[in-house]
């Protein structure tokens, strides 16, 4: 379960998270992602007043992350030893708990050896403070190094590696999860859905839909979703993708769960939901799985775009996603 959308102005409010937090567990979810950069430390908040309330937070696989920008000082970003061992005590005392069971990179840090990060995790580990450490929008040469890190060094590895993964943005599928797999790591993708391309609401047109992430909340980051997403060549899937749904009365949201799902070496994606109505439709999509036949012709859909349009993963340091698709077909017409 995926918490992004916790606690800013395109998202949900507390009341709100703790509601779809609630029906999410109900529904057999056992995994909970954030991060200490998600809206100023408020969905790591919101998490930990829900699962301290409820009595709930042994039910729970908890996962968070440290990295990313959190304040204005040098040294509140980064995977150094200083900022891990602060990151991780604030996000304690955020989710009011006395461990996190993943503490995940956010992405990698070029400027910090790999060893540093891995020595101040390992310690943390030793603590109870951290159960398992994870790392996220990892190229695959530097989850190598950090293995090789581990091994030599007697050091806890890296035991999971969540990036972006979805028939639109396939990438991460060509090396790393190949990688992971043999290694057995565990791969956690998130973005499933696209942030909602699949499910056909936005069209052709290239204008987004009101109130999606598309919207607002994009063109207030730069505009990344539609520059990454608004092209010819995935217009074009997504109508192939969503004729399949209609034509075979699969939701959207099944076949495209499905696919990252049964892409051999992935563990489990996460999905996200900033209503109510949005969990519970993912968990009926999900409480079914399309047949063989069907999903066949789902990942011919994502085959044929991946030959058109591939996506180069991975990202540089500090970025969650590769570079953009360059294909006359990926940068026609918008």
């Amino acid at each position: 379960m995926g918490t992004d959308n916790y606690g800013n102005q395109w998202g949900c409010d507390e009341p709100t998270a703790h509601q779809i937090l609630g029906t999410a567990l109900d529904g057999g979810i056992n995994f909970v992602d954030t991060s200490d950069s998600y809206n100023e430390g408020r969905s790591e908040s919101m998490i930990g007043n829900y699962l301290d309330d409820s009595g709930r937070r042994d039910s729970v696989v908890l996962a968070t992350k440290y990295r990313s920008q959190v304040g204005p000082g040098v040294n509140d970003l980064g995977a150094s030893r200083y900022h891990i061992v602060r990151a991780v005590e604030e996000s304690l005392r955020r989710l009011r708990t006395d461990r996190i069971d993943v503490l995940y990179c956010h992405s990698w840090d070029e400027e910090t050896p790999v060893e540093e990060t891995l020595r101040a995790v390992d310690d943390l580990i030793h603590q109870g403070k951290v159960v398992y450490a994870g790392a996220s929008n990892f190229p695959t040469w530097v989850l190598a190094k950090g293995l090789w890190a581990s091994d030599v060094r007697n050091l806890y590895r890296y035991e999971a590696i969540q990036s972006v993964f979805n028939i639109l943005q396939p990438g991460l599928g060509r090396e790393m999860i190949p990688f992971a797999e043999k290694h057995e790591v565990a791969v956690i993708p998130y973005s499933p859905l696209a942030s909602g391309m699949l499910t056909g609401q936005h069209g052709s047109t290239g204008k987004p839909v009101a109130g999606s992430k598309f919207d607002m909340r994009d063109n207030s980051k730069g505009g990344g979703l539609k520059s990454r997403y608004f092209n010819k060549a995935t217009f074009e899937a997504v109508e192939k993708f969503t004729a399949i749904a209609e034509k075979h009365g699969h939701p959207a949201i099944r076949l495209a769960l499905q696919w990252v799902s049964d892409f051999p070496g992935v563990t489990s994606p996460i999905f996200g939901a900033r209503k109510l109505e949005q969990i519970e439709g993912v968990l009926k999509a999900w409480s079914e799985s399309a047949p063989p036949e069907v999903m066949a012709e789902v990942r011919a859909v994502a085959d044929e775009l991946e030959s058109q349009a591939p996506m180069a993963y991975p990202p540089k340091s500090g970025q969650a996603f590769g570079t953009l698709p360059t294909s006359a077909a990926a940068q026609g017409a918008k």
